[in-house]
């Protein structure tokens, strides 16, 4: 029993790493730009620091706006894991709630109508998640905002039977991302597998190690996508399993470089990450080291102790340049709203939040309901999205994974002072990558 509880609390912290981005500020919470400070413009809101920027639904208003307190109420859910060693994350649901003041304080709410929100913590339980996915049925919650649910396989079928959508989150395993009622801004750990491939061909790589660990949706993520995307780009890839429960990463890592590969590309929970790299220093293995993108959390990177240099982590931010004013209202949200709890894995939490914002929006304060919900998200086709991708959610974007909306990936390093440098220009684009190998 042992064993099996501490694989899972591996698991609980990996099924972050493959869409959250670990960090997109500096340690005073200003955004970055290829590694460059950006200080955040003065003001007492979000609205006034922004006005009239361009952002993802169209210019921010030139002041706040407060929504009508007498307003019927649209009810959103959020079932989000917490409260356990198994892999917490309360971070993502401060984000969401910090988004929900931002909405209802400065952009008034959906035309007058404030937003409520209805959170349920699992820890780590199926029953709990379908206990959750009840409560929100019973408030009336029109839609669910994505936070992380690892037992999803309770609470998913509950939300198909009602038909609920829940937009956004981190795709923790196979049931949610084959469920036609969740909709991810998200490639999983199956679009950074296919980032990394993709930056190891472009730089005249021929071979590439891919070891992960034992975890059935980490397992399809390798073999059935990570292999054909490898052999549509003309790379000869190994993979490796290995136990959730692995602390020595020293015979892996030399098995990993027997073969003198170009790439090695490691997919391991946030607790393993430091020791990778420290191990993969000190064995002075040249090739090109990819880790997902949790592993560059700010604790890890100063656990790792320089190790981190070099190596390439993946994110579902923007391309090098853009989405700027956006990662400044992140760290405004955070800082105004949520006391600068919310970072991390927040920054899926605001995205997921003010994607379903924009579709309430769109739909209009008499049009809601969970009918149009669902009828929006699957003709959604290149929608903008909130500092990410515009997402398509046809169900065609990844072969067998219809959930996965928007896959597309940026990489990145972490630079000695902590700052992130984005090293695309141009997004990874995963859904042409899949399309080419399956």
């Amino acid at each position: 029993m042992a064993s099996r509880t501490w694989g899972w609390l591996l698991v609980g912290a990996i099924v972050a790493a493959g869409c959250s981005e670990s960090s997109t500020t500096t340690g005073d919470g200003s955004p970055t730009t290829g590694g460059t400070p950006t200080s955040l413009p003065e003001g007492n809101t979000v609205v006034e620091r922004y006005a009239g920027e361009d952002w993802f639904l169209g210019n921010l208003p030139d002041t706040p706006t407060a929504a009508d307190p007498q307003a019927e109420p649209i009810v959103i859910g959020m079932i989000n894991q917490e409260d356990t060693p198994l892999g917490s994350y309360p971070e993502i649901r401060r984000a969401v709630e910090a988004g929900v003041e931002f909405v209802n304080t400065e952009l008034g709410g959906v035309d007058g109508r404030p937003i409520e929100l209805r959170s349920c913590v699992t820890s780590f339980n199926p029953e709990q998640s379908a206990a959750c996915a009840q409560e929100m049925e019973s408030a009336g919650a029109v839609a669910l905002v994505g936070g992380i649910d690892v037992t999803s396989n309770g609470s998913i079928p509950v939300l198909e039977q009602n038909g609920m959508a829940q937009v956004g989150g981190i795709p923790a395993g196979l049931v949610e991302q084959k469920s036609d009622v969740a909709f991810f801004m998200s490639g999983g750990v199956t679009g950074a597998l296919a980032a990394f491939l993709a930056d190891t061909a472009d730089k005249g790589g021929k071979s590439a190690v891919l070891a992960y660990g034992e975890f059935e949706s980490f397992a399809v993520s390798a073999n059935d996508y990570g292999k054909p995307v490898a052999e549509s780009l003309g790379i000869d890839l190994e993979t490796i399993s290995f136990p959730l429960t692995t602390t020595d990463f020293l015979p892996l890592l030399n098995r990993a470089a027997a073969t003198n590969p170009d790439a090695v590309i490691v997919v391991a929970a946030g607790g393993s990450c430091a020791p990778i790299m420290q191990t993969y220093k000190d064995l002075e293995i040249k090739a090109q080291l990819y880790l997902v993108g949790a592993c560059a959390d700010a604790e890890i990177i100063e656990a790792a102790g320089g190790a981190e240099q070099g190596v390439i982590f993946n994110a579902e931010g923007p391309p090098a340049g853009e989405g700027l004013v956006e990662a400044g209202i992140f760290s405004s949200v955070n800082e105004l709203y949520a006391n600068n709890e919310g970072g991390g894995a927040g920054t899926v939490g605001l995205r997921s939040l003010l994607n379903l914002y924009g579709v309430l929006k769109g739909l209009g304060p008499d049009e809601i309901s969970r009918e149009s919900i669902l009828d929006s998200m699957r003709s959604a086709k290149d929608v903008s999205g909130y500092w990410g991708h515009p997402y398509t959610c046809d169900g065609k974007q990844v072969k067998g994974l219809p959930a996965l909306c928007a896959p597309q990936q940026s990489l990145f390093n972490v630079e000695p002072s902590g700052n992130i440098v984005t090293l695309n220009k141009e997004w990874y684009d995963t859904v042409e990558l899949f399309k080419q190998a399956l």
